[in-house]
C-alpha cells in the first residue's frame, strides 16, 4: 500500500491549494471539497483534537503532485510537469496529465512559435495527438493539423481537429464536421428496413442486409459515436459511422473540406455502406 502523508485541515492548507476545504466530524468523518464529498483510502481521523486528512487525497483533488524526501524529511507539493506527448520533426505537443486520465493545457511548439491548443487528449499512448504538416489551402505553405482523440472505447472513437498556420501558429477556422453531417442526414426505421436521406438522396437498407434483430435497433439511425478527421492527398476529410444498434454500424458518412474566405468549409456528405 502506498504511504499516506497527513495534513491538518487549516487556513494554511486552504491558502496553499487556492480553494476552500472543509472537513467535519461525523461517524465516519466526511471530507467535502468544493461542495463534493471525497472518499479516501484512509479515512480522516481526529488526533489530539485536530482533524487529520491524508495529504495525497488533497493534492490529487486539485491536480497537484506530492512527494516526500525521507533523508531531508521534506514534503513537497508542486504542479504536474509538462511532457511531450507527440512529436513530428521539429513540431511538438506538450501537455499536463490530470487525474481524470487526460492531457490538458496543451501547447503546440515549433522553432518559430508556441501556441495554446484548446481541448484535451486522452493519455493512452495509442491515441496520442496526430500531427500532420501539409499544404491544405494551396498557398504553397504547410499548415499544421493536429488531430486530438477525446474519447475511445468499444464502439466509440471521437476525434477533434485543430488547424494552425505553419509559419505563425495562427488559428485557421474549420467548420464542425458532426454538426454539418447532422444537418445533411436524416433516417428512419421502417417495415422494410433503414430508410436514410443524405442531402435529399434516398438510401434504403432492407432488412435482409442487416444483422441485428429489430428489437435491438435504435428508434432511428444515429451518428456521433465514431468521428474521425483525416487527410488524403492534401484534402481534409471527416467521417462519421452510422449506427442502428449498440453493436451494429451499417456504413459511414464522409465529407470533404474546401478552403473559402479564410475558413475550411464542409462539402456535401456521401454515404458508403459497410461491406458484409
Amino acid at each position: 500500500m502506498k504511504s499516506r502523508k497527513w495534513v491538518v485541515i487549516s487556513t494554511a492548507v486552504c491558502v496553499l491549494l487556492g480553494t476552500s476545504v472543509i472537513a467535519f466530524a461525523s461517524n465516519p468523518i466526511k471530507l467535502i471539497i468544493n461542495g463534493n464529498e471525497r472518499y479516501t483510502e484512509t479515512p480522516p481521523q481526529i488526533i489530539n483534537g485536530r482533524v487529520m486528512v491524508p495529504l495525497t487525497t488533497i493534492t490529487e483533488a486539485f491536480n497537484k503532485i506530492v512527494s516526500y524526501n525521507a533523508n531531508t524529511k521534506e514534503v513537497e507539493i508542486h504542479e504536474p510537469k509538462e511532457k511531450v506527448i507527440s512529436q513530428l520533426d521539429n513540431i511538438e505537443i506538450t501537455g499536463k496529465e490530470s487525474e481524470d486520465g487526460i492531457y490538458e493545457n496543451l501547447q503546440l511548439i515549433t522553432d518559430q512559435f508556441s501556441r495554446k491548443l484548446d481541448g484535451y487528449n486522452v493519455t493512452n499512448p495509442t491515441y496520442a495527438p496526430e500531427i500532420i504538416s501539409v499544404d491544405l489551402n494551396g498557398d504553397g505553405k504547410n499548415e499544421i493539423a493536429v488531430i486530438l482523440t477525446t474519447g475511445y472505447g468499444t464502439g466509440v472513437y471521437i476525434s477533434e481537429l485543430r488547424l494552425r498556420e505553419g509559419d505563425s501558429g495562427n488559428e485557421i477556422k474549420v467548420e464542425d464536421a458532426l454538426i454539418a453531417m447532422k444537418k445533411q442526414f436524416t433516417g428512419a426505421v421502417t417495415s422494410k428496413g433503414i430508410d436514410m436521406y443524405i442531402n435529399g438522396h434516398q438510401t434504403l437498407l432492407t432488412n435482409d442486409k442487416l444483422n441485428t434483430e429489430r428489437e435491438h435497433w435504435f428508434d432511428e439511425p444515429f451518428i456521433g459515436n465514431i468521428i474521425h478527421y483525416h487527410i488524403e492527398n492534401n484534402i481534409l476529410k471527416a467521417s462519421a459511422a452510422v449506427q442502428i444498434s449498440p453493436g451494429e454500424f451499417i456504413g459511414e458518412l464522409e465529407i470533404e473540406y474546401s478552403y473559402k474566405n479564410g475558413i475550411f468549409q464542409v462539402g456535401e456528405a456521401t454515404f458508403s455502406q459497410d461491406e458484409e
